[in-house]
C-alpha cells in the first residue's frame, strides 16, 4: 500500500501544528478555519518546510525522520503541489507548462513531448495546447497546473484550496473534473478547502483541524451526525447549543446558557459542561404549542429566512438561537413566515445530542 502516514510537530506564530495522520489512495478533504495550519501542513509534507520531531512514510519511503536526522529535499520527495495561485509560467504555452518539471529533470524532448500529449488527451484539454497561459480561463489555469504537477508522476499530490479562486459556475465543472481524474490517479490526495460544497462531494473521507490539532476524523456524514466541535456543527449546519447537564430528582437534564431546559438521551453523559447538537430538518415550526408527547420547544423571534430550492431554513432566536430547515410546502402551510413573528421550535428528546466537555470549546 502507497498510504502516507505522517506524525508531525512544528510551531506556528500562534500555536504549535502535532499532526498525525494517515492517508490511503483517494481524495481525503483538510478542513479547518482560516490560520488552523492545513497548508503549513501541506509545506511540511512536501519538505518546503522541516518539522522539528516526527516522521514522514509515503509508501515503504521514508521522507522525513527526526530520530534517524533523514530529510528528503522536495524534489526527491515524488509529491506533486498544486498552490492556490497556480504559479503558471507567463512565457511558456500550455504544453511548455505541463513539459517544465520533465526539462527540469533532463527527460529527453522525445519523451517530453510524448507525456504531455498522453496528459493532454488523458485530462481533456488537447485543444489547450498551445494557447498562451495568460488567455486561458480560472478553470482552464487549474487543469493546467493539475496536468504540469502530474507531468512528474508523484505519488502523493497536494491541492490547496482548488477551486477557491474560480467563479461559482465554474466551482462545479471542475469538481467534476477533479473527482474523474482523481478516482484514476490512485495515489494519495490532500486537498485543503474552506468551502462547504467542496467538503460535501468530496464526501467520503474529511479531516478537520483546529489550531494546529486534528479534532475529527470521518465521513461528511459522520461530521453531520456527530460534530467534535462548534466550528464543524457551524459549517456542516448543525445547531450547536452550549450549557450543562444537570441532575434533578435522579434524572439528567440540559440547560442552556440562555436558560432553556432541553431534554435528550444522555448515555455517557455525566454532570457538568456539555452542548447540545440537532439537525435543522429534525425541528419542526408551529405558530401555536401542539399537544403530545414530551418533546423540547422554544418559543422565538424569526430573524431570518432563506429560500433555496425546494428548501427554506429559518432562525428563530429568543434566548437561544435554532435554525430550522423546513420544506417550501411546508413554509407556505404555515403562512410564510416573515422575520419579526414569532414561532414554537419544536423536536423530540432522541432528535437531540448532548455531548460532555472538559473545557469551554473556543
Amino acid at each position: 500500500m502507497n498510504d502516507l502516514i505522517c506524525r508531525l510537530h512544528y510551531p506556528l506564530a500562534n500555536f504549535d501544528l502535532a499532526a498525525e495522520l494517515t492517508v490511503p489512495p483517494g481524495v481525503t478533504v483538510i478542513l479547518g478555519p482560516n490560520g488552523t495550519g492545513k497548508s503549513s501542513l501541506l509545506r511540511l509534507l512536501a519538505g518546503l518546510n522541516q518539522p522539528v520531531s516526527g516522521q514522514i512514510m509515503l509508501g515503504e519511503r521514508c521522507l522525513y525522520d527526526a530520530e534517524k536526522q533523514i530529510f528528503l529535499p522536495p524534489e526527491q520527495r515524488r509529491i506533486g503541489m498544486v498552490f492556490q495561485d497556480l504559479a503558471l509560467f507567463p512565457h511558456l504555452n500550455v504544453s511548455g507548462n505541463i513539459g517544465f518539471g520533465l526539462k527540469m529533470r533532463r527527460t529527453s524532448s522525445g519523451e517530453r513531448q510524448k507525456k504531455v500529449q498522453q496528459l493532454l488527451e488523458k485530462l481533456s484539454i488537447k485543444h489547450l495546447a498551445e494557447r498562451d497561459v495568460a488567455t486561458l480561463s480560472g478553470g482552464e489555469r487549474q487543469k493546467v497546473a493539475l496536468a504540469r504537477t502530474l507531468a512528474t508522476d508523484p505519488q502523493l499530490l497536494l491541492l490547496d484550496e482548488p477551486t477557491a479562486s474560480l467563479d461559482p459556475s465554474a466551482r462545479g465543472e471542475i469538481r467534476r473534473w477533479l473527482q474523474a481524474v482523481l478516482t484514476r490517479l490512485r495515489i494519495p490526495t490532500l486537498l485543503v478547502t474552506h468551502d462547504a460544497e467542496e467538503v460535501a462531494y468530496f464526501r467520503k473521507r474529511v479531516v478537520v483541524m483546529e489550531q494546529g490539532q486534528i479534532i475529527q476524523q470521518g465521513s461528511f456524514h459522520q461530521l453531520l451526525r456527530e460534530p467534535a466541535s462548534e466550528f464543524v456543527a457551524r459549517f456542516v449546519g448543525v445547531n450547536y447549543i452550549l450549557g450543562d447537564v444537570r441532575e434533578q430528582s435522579g434524572k439528567l437534564a440540559f440547560y442552556s446558557r440562555g436558560g432553556t431546559k432541553f431534554l435528550a438521551p444522555f448515555e455517557q453523559v455525566v454532570p457538568g459542561p456539555a452542548f447540545m447538537t440537532v439537525l435543522p430538518w429534525d425541528i419542526a415550526l408551529y405558530r401555536e404549542l401542539p399537544d403530545g408527547s414530551p418533546r423540547n420547544n422554544l418559543y422565538g423571534e424569526i430573524h431570518d429566512v432563506v429560500i433555496f430550492g425546494d428548501r427554506v431554513r429559518i432562525t428563530l432566536a429568543q434566548e437561544d438561537k435554532l435554525v430550522a430547515e423546513i420544506s417550501t410546502r411546508g413554509y407556505l402551510a404555515l403562512g410564510e413566515p416573515q422575520p419579526g413573528e414569532k414561532f414554537w421550535a419544536v423536536f423530540k428528546a432522541r432528535e437531540a445530542r448532548i455531548e460532555s466537555y472538559e473545557e469551554s470549546p473556543c
